[in-house]
């Protein structure tokens, strides 16, 4: 349930299953323009972009496999765009509860594309997460990581070459001493969305009570603009899990954000993040993630 339970929680939901279904179609229509001759490496961008969404805002992990393996099987993709294809594979696996198909396609990822270093150490991340019993969320307050670059523990879905493009840390203008984020949508980004999330096992969370909590505020360029928080639930068997969109911040004041949510005895998987939606900027500070006690 949402800490407010109203309607416009329930229309930014809504809102953000039309947005996939937005660039599912503009993703055919740019392979219907691939095969006049058009598109190329924008393309496979496009395609890639759409496969996440799938996979991680709509929880289609079925329908987003399928997408990456298109993505694939494409003639004349680049070497990152299909390394980051066969991750994508792989993290609808592991969600799958397909742990040793998972395995494989992480292996599989390091063992050939060595020249894709941003993308094989999140391969070999997740391998190494395994070995950790209790995984959970990481560096919620930003206090590592150095300015400018991806804070360490959070990543950007469908990265372009260069993951800073969409993400950084900051040591300046936020609302707390240790640090805080901002996720951009520059002008030449593919698309008017970009998202700064996280992802580990519910293990240690299954059958309790989260509560999410962050501070937002949103630089706008434009009316459309908006800042989002999010959390979802990956369930055993390809169930579906809870799927939550905060209320949108179009302030530029840091507002506080919070999602309370029920984690499914059979759940698999958390992930949680922050959206900018439109052209702003998208700030993010004070993160925090518990457990909240039984009354």
């Amino acid at each position: 349930m949402l800490r407010k339970s109203d309607t416009s929680a329930t229309a930014s939901t809504h809102w953000f299953r039309k947005l996939g279904i937005v660039m599912v179609m503009a993703v055919a229509l740019a392979l219907a323009g691939a095969s006049s001759g058009l598109g190329g490496a924008d393309t496979g961008e496009m395609h890639l972009e759409a496969a996440v969404h799938r996979e991680i805002v709509l929880g289609d992990l079925k329908g987003a496999m399928e997408q990456y393996r298109a993505v694939l099987a494409q003639s004349g993709k680049s070497r990152a765009i299909a390394a980051r294809a066969l991750f994508g594979i792989g993290q609808c696996q592991e969600k799958s509860g397909r742990r040793n198909e998972a395995r494989t396609t992480y292996t599989r990822l390091v063992n050939e594309y060595s020249d894709q270093p941003e993308t094989v150490a999140r391969a070999r991340a997740q391998l190494a997460g395994w070995e950790d019993p209790l995984p959970g969320p990481r560096n919620l307050k930003f206090e590592q990581g150095v300015p400018g670059k991806v804070p360490p523990g959070w990543f950007v879905p469908a990265l372009p070459k260069d993951a800073d493009y969409l993400a950084e840390l900051r040591r300046k203008g936020c609302r707390s001493e240790s640090g805080c984020a901002v996720v951009l949508v520059p002008a030449n980004a593919p698309s008017a969305f970009g998202n700064l999330m996280q992802s580990f096992s519910a293990a240690a969370y299954a059958g309790k009570t989260v509560r999410l909590r962050a501070w937002l505020r949103l630089e706008s360029s434009d009316p459309g603009d908006r800042a989002q928080m999010w959390l979802s639930v990956d369930r055993a068997n390809r169930q579906k899990g809870s799927n939550i969109v905060d209320r949108p911040v179009l302030s530029a004041e840091w507002t506080r954000c919070e999602i309370v949510s029920p984690i499914e005895r059979d759940a698999t998987f958390i992930n949680f993040g922050v959206s900018s939606v439109g052209r702003g900027r998208v700030w993010v500070d004070g993160v925090s993630f518990e457990v909240i006690p039984k009354q």
